[in-house]
């Protein structure tokens, strides 16, 4: 039976004494951020952005402002502007028609949008997306590279570091790659099916999908389960990616109430961090990029620094524990054997 507790004292212990680890993962969140922020500026973006903003910002203060007022509680149409303004993100709510009128009367310019959609910022757009995609793994590989290494108790320095990233980079991307073959592939083939069976008879087909859903939700369940310590697997053992996903799949067999309770650890971290880091940075970063004042500026900015900090430390947190967690399966395996 795995620890749970055991694997996150020991997490946590090895993140509070090697607090360096969590750069790569740091790097690999600010690269997007940067990358906005600079495509932004560079197109021409931030400007009309702000103006949107500004604008929407003041409709929205002017409706809270008519239902913050107690003396017009028994307007006739209060009830009606106040459950519009609290549902203003559903369908049946008017608030987003209401402020595209907002916004024609303030003759907002929409149409220097079109004067942005040229040739350059397209070519900027799809390198900018390029450097970050391939940023980001890079770093991700060497987050996994940095907790493998500090785990097995290895000195190493920054070159080295490099050198054994570099070493996993083709490893981690086939791993990626035959995971989401193992992933489409049945998927692909099921369609298919599906469409065959349309072609044949129309309820035969629908009925079809109904089984499809159902079988594809139990697959997609089956196959993260099994395949969760696939990425430990390659960097602890080494072996390459089909031996670490056949090695992953070994080592889960018969334990996957133990696999649910660790996946659902994780899924519970991530779901955490969303709610109160992920949700409250990127509401932080849009007022930083869009706000005019510099003293609202400089505090959005210490905000935005101190949330990529606490995101990268949860991201590593749990990077650490899957490590450990794979540990802990394979000394049960052995002891099985």
């Amino acid at each position: 039976m795995v620890d749970i507790k055991k694997g996150f004292n020991d997490s946590f212990n090895l993140l509070m004494h090697h607090k360096n680890i969590i750069l790569p993962v740091l790097c690999s969140i600010i690269i997007p951020f940067l990358l906005i922020f600079l495509f932004l500026n560079l197109s021409g973006l931030n400007p009309l952005l702000k103006q949107f903003v500004s604008a929407s910002n003041e409709f929205d203060q002017q409706k809270s402002d008519y239902l913050l007022n107690k003396d017009n509680i028994d307007d006739e149409n209060y009830s009606k502007e106040l459950v519009n303004y609290l549902g203003k993100d559903s369908r049946s709510s008017t608030y987003n028609e209401e402020l595209a009128q907002y916004l024609d009367e303030k003759d907002y310019d929409w149409s220097s949008y079109k004067q942005l959609l040229n040739a350059k910022n397209l070519v900027m757009l799809v390198v900018f997306l390029f450097i970050g995609i391939i940023g980001s793994f890079y770093f991700s590989c060497m987050s996994y590279a940095i907790i493998a290494l500090t785990i097995k108790k290895e000195k190493f320095s920054s070159g080295e570091l490099i050198a054994t990233t570099n070493r996993f980079l083709f490893k981690l991307l086939s791993l990626r790659v035959l995971v989401g073959f193992i992933v489409a592939a049945p998927i692909i083939i099921s369609l298919g099916i599906i469409a065959s069976l349309f072609f044949l008879n129309t309820i035969l087909g629908a009925l079809s999908i109904f089984v499809f859903v159902i079988l594809f939700i139990v697959y997609i369940i089956t196959v993260t389960l099994r395949l969760i310590f696939a990425t430990p697997s390659l960097y602890m053992g080494e072996p390459g990616a089909v031996k670490s996903i056949k090695h992953s799949y070994d080592l889960t067999k018969g334990h996957l109430k133990q696999v649910l309770i660790i996946f659902f650890m994780i899924y519970g971290i991530t779901i955490f961090m969303n709610s109160f880091i992920g949700q409250p940075l990127y509401g932080t970063y849009s007022n930083l990029l869009f706000e005019p004042h510099w003293i609202k500026i400089s505090i959005n900015l210490i905000l935005v620094l101190l949330f990529l900090v606490l995101e990268a430390f949860v991201f590593t947190f749990e990077h650490i524990f899957l490590f450990y967690s794979y540990i802990d399966f394979k000394e049960i395996g052995e002891v099985t054997q």
